[in-house]
């Protein structure tokens, strides 16, 4: 601890991403034992054409067990959802240390992809890669 993984790319078709249409990506980590945690974060793609776009925000959540939580980051982006290019945007923050045991994540899912999309009216996607949990 900390651990480090090697996130998806651009191309999202090599099955390096989790993906979630239409819903919220929403995770509790148990991490085993009670560790103080600094630095929280999640790895998101956008590829606006295929329908994938970054959350709205992200929430990272703490517990020492696993029934009541306190919200310890909440993380938003400037990232254009008309941008077509494909890239990957690690979204995270410092905090003063906590102590927990679990963590709870939430994106909030884009919603529904915007009148001057080709897929306007369906639900875009949510793709998820890593979490930074230091």
């Amino acid at each position: 601890f900390p651990v480090t993984i090697v996130g998806g790319d651009e191309e999202w078709r090599k099955g390096e991403w989790q993906g979630y249409q239409g819903q919220d990506f929403e995770v509790v980590v148990d991490m085993g034992s009670e560790k103080s945690l600094r630095r929280f974060g999640a790895g998101f793609l956008q590829d606006t054409r295929a329908w994938i776009l970054m959350p709205k925000d992200v929430t990272f959540y703490v517990s020492t067990d696993n029934i009541n939580f306190t919200e310890v980051a909440k993380i938003d982006h400037n990232v254009a959802d008309r941008d077509m290019n494909p890239q990957t945007h690690d979204l995270e923050k410092e905090v003063s240390p906590v102590k927990a045991r679990y963590v709870k994540v939430k994106a909030t899912n884009y919603g529904d992809l915007p009148a001057w999309h080709l897929g306007a009216g369906y639900p875009a996607y949510i793709f998820v890669d890593e979490l930074i949990l230091e």
